[in-house]
């Protein structure tokens, strides 16, 4: 373990930084975050073993994704807090069905999803465009916006006249309108 007093004054984006060739620095962010993040996604998952689960899986993909994240869009703290709310979100989702218990999140939840430049390197182009001519008209623009043109969803918004948390929330209706889609792989 590393001094912490050595890192003291660093903030969270340094620390994620020098994480990348001194891989015990991550464990600073950690300490600094795991509380707070505890609380959080105790409140989505609605129990402490669950929440510790999304924790953990949070920092994993935070110290996996590091090397991509960019302080120039957004600070450590809220790229982290995304992850963990996708996370927890997801948990939670899985679990309600597991029980058949399902209850859709309002827009406002979707104000914390990712922009689709973190999800692009995930998506097969092809599939994504063979897909578009299965759905309707709003489904293949906002998808085709997001995914194939790379906007960020402030633009998608002023375009469409609306608000992020609106473009948000169907952006992720029509990611699920797809997957649900018989004989395809989905987004």
């Amino acid at each position: 373990m590393l001094p912490q007093d050595e890192f003291e004054g660093h903030t969270d984006e340094e620390l994620l930084e020098l994480s990348l060739t001194r891989p015990g620095v991550f464990d600073l962010l950690m300490i600094r975050h795991q509380k707070e993040f505890l609380i959080r996604a105790q409140a989505v998952v609605k129990s402490k073993d669950e929440a510790e689960d999304v924790v953990q899986e949070t920092f994993v993909r935070v110290y996996r994704f590091a090397p991509k994240f960019s302080s120039a869009n957004g600070t450590f703290r809220s790229w982290s807090l995304t992850i963990l709310m996708n996370v927890a979100r997801t948990r939670y989702q899985k679990k309600a069905k597991e029980r058949g218990i399902f209850a859709d999140l309002k827009d406002e939840h979707y104000e914390s999803l990712a922009a689709p430049d973190s999800h692009k390197d995930f998506l097969d182009k092809d599939e994504v465009e063979r897909l578009l001519a299965e759905v309707d008209a709003e489904t293949a623009d906002l998808l085709r916006l997001a995914y194939l043109e790379g906007l960020p969803y402030e633009e998608i918004a002023e375009r469409k006249s609306t608000t992020v948390g609106a473009i948000k929330a169907r952006v992720h209706r029509a990611k699920a309108s797809v997957r649900n889609r018989p004989a395809t792989g989905g987004v």
